[in-house]
């Protein structure tokens, strides 16, 4: 067995300039009891447990005495305040750290000549672990349990908490650049649903205009609005705008253009020409197809003018 397989994973570092009150938090909500100082290389150059806290806890003034023992005995310890003082004040360096290849008993070793509880694991230079006293001499036991080895075998070096209750996991920034791509990949699959449903409403609603037909009402009150464009000085007239795809083949001809254009329409666009041509065309009145909008460069509505001079082709 070595480092790797017995070390914790899941744990909490921080560089040398992070603030000690949030570093005594940590200790707090981790139930690791030591947090690891980092370079910006996650190379280890200290370690901070709750005993370097209590050395540097406020101690009482000289005149008052130290407080007896019963007085303190099952009484919640008071929250650390750091009032000023920097982590490097604090910490314990240089921080002894082992490979993530050593052996167990050498482990052992180590931590029985430098009277450690705990060890941070590197690979190279890197902190990738951290190791309790206490577990190492249960594997040198024998009484390691399965479980637990199993539970501390190499996971992602830090990890997001996945409960509520975990305090002691804190996420890399690659972990974050991995949320922001899953956010964005997240929005592309959004942005190619309301895609996929917009096109089916469109054909839903392209399906029900083939179906429909032009009424008398409609068609004169078609007629009553180009005469105000007329009246207002226009010479043309939009009778209807209707999506592109309402054509048997997208809209191409009239896009073109096709003179066979007219063929293409169906439901309402059909009615309004054949309208035009019994009683309009007769008149002098013309009639033209186009194109008004290219969304995403493809066609999309097409319009049907009425026209009573020769300014339009």
């Amino acid at each position: 067995m070595i480092a790797r397989d017995l070390m914790n994973s899941d744990f909490p570092y921080v560089t040398a300039d992070a603030d000690l009150d949030y570093v005594a938090k940590l200790l707090a909500d981790c139930g690791l009891g030591a947090v690891p100082v980092v370079d910006d290389d996650l190379t280890p150059i200290g370690i901070v447990t709750r005993s370097n806290l209590e050395r540097a806890r406020a101690r009482p003034l000289p005149d008052l005495g130290a407080i007896p023992t019963f007085l303190l005995r099952d009484r919640p310890k008071p929250a650390f305040r750091a009032n000023g003082r920097a982590l490097r004040e604090v910490m314990t360096s240089p921080a002894i750290s082992i490979s993530d290849v050593a052996k167990i008993p050498d482990i052992a070793r180590i931590m029985e000549s430098h009277s450690l509880k705990r060890m941070p694991v590197v690979e190279g230079h890197r902190i990738i672990g951290l190791l309790l006293r206490k577990e190492v001499l249960e594997a040198m036991k024998g009484g390691f349990p399965a479980m637990a080895l199993e539970a501390h075998l190499r996971r992602p070096i830090i990890s997001i908490p996945q409960q509520a209750g975990d305090h002691c996991a804190i996420a890399t920034a690659q972990e974050f650049r991995e949320l922001v791509a899953e956010h964005e990949r997240q929005l592309d699959r959004e942005r190619v649903e309301r895609r996929r449903a917009a096109t089916d409403l469109r054909e839903q609603r392209i399906r029900e205009l083939a179906s429909q037909r032009l009424t008398e009402a409609q068609w004169r009150d078609m007629l009553e609005q180009a005469r105000r464009s007329a009246a207002a000085g226009l010479s043309e007239h939009l009778l209807m705008r209707f999506p592109s795809q309402l054509c048997t083949d997208g809209g191409r001809a009239i896009n073109a253009p096709d003179p066979k254009w007219p063929a293409t329409l169906r439901g309402e666009p059909a009615d309004v020409f054949q309208r035009w041509r019994n009683e309009l065309h007769p008149r002098g009145f013309r009639i033209a197809a186009q194109i008004i909008d290219f969304p995403e460069g493809l066609p999309g509505d097409a319009a049907l003018f009425l026209l009573w001079s020769a300014a339009r082709s």
